[in-house]
């Protein structure tokens, strides 16, 4: 019977239901806490951290960590997510109003090009932010601004997680039971490109670290170098006065 047992949960055929009930449940999980609007941000930082600990950690636990990561990213998601959402509300009206006027109000032509401008933070921060919190325990403001800085060490990169994140939206819209599938599957293909971008960001700064550390106990070594020089001449000093004094008491 074990035996048995065995060779069905070996079975690819038994690997491939699994890692689909696996999706599904992620999946689920992440609409269902992205009811609320409000905890869509901490929704997407335990998607992100549940599949990256399901592919990379190999750890079958997609519920508990789905549950630990959500709780453990509540208060960080929530304000990054109403940041998002007010900066985006309020740009959606400042283009609106650029491009449609509000009643006999007509703004000039230039400024449909400017109006276009605050979308550039959205843009060049999104991408990051949300796998960042899911991955590191930073502040709001460095969580924004390494997202912004990741996307510009990573501009490919940062190219592709938008195309994947747009197109799991346009097959839920074309094939709304999808909705199933998409966000698990865009937060793998997504944590595929983000954690090299972890480790290269990682590999900087730890090389930078070095080369400071190498540095300081360079200087520490040369202000010790140093410190002993002027022991020794001083000392020299002392023996040469001693000379100069007898010499000139035989004298």
């Amino acid at each position: 019977m074990k035996k048995s047992f065995d060779h069905i949960t070996n079975s690819w055929l038994y690997r491939l239901c699994k890692t689909i009930g696996d999706i599904v449940i992620i999946s689920a999980l992440f609409l269902l806490f992205c009811i609320p609007v409000i905890t869509i941000g901490a929704s997407a930082s335990a998607l992100y951290y549940t599949v990256y600990r399901k592919h990379v950690k190999k750890i079958d636990s997609v519920s508990h960590d789905f549950m630990h990561s959500l709780k453990d990213n509540l208060k960080n998601g929530i304000i990054l997510n109403l940041i998002y959402l007010i900066f985006s509300a309020a740009v959606g009206f400042n283009i609106y109003f650029a491009f449609c006027g509000m009643g006999d109000i007509k703004l000039p032509d230039w400024y449909t090009v400017v109006s276009l401008l605050p979308l550039i933070p959205i843009i060049f921060t999104f991408p990051f932010v949300y796998p960042l919190t899911a991955r590191f325990q930073n502040s709001i403001k460095a969580t924004i601004t390494n997202s912004f800085t990741l996307c510009m060490m990573n501009f490919p990169k940062f190219l592709l997680i938008w195309l994947i994140i747009i197109m799991a939206l346009a097959i839920t819209i074309a094939f709304p039971p999808a909705v199933l599938v998409t966000p698990a599957a865009a937060a793998y293909l997504i944590q595929m490109i983000t954690e090299k971008a972890f480790q290269k960001a990682m590999n900087v700064k730890k090389t930078a670290e070095s080369a400071a550390a190498k540095k300081d106990s360079q200087e520490d070594t040369d202000t010790k170098t140093s410190a002993e020089d002027e022991a020794d001449n001083g000392s020299d000093d002392e023996d040469a006065d001693d000379e100069d004094v007898e010499v000139k008491d035989d004298e």
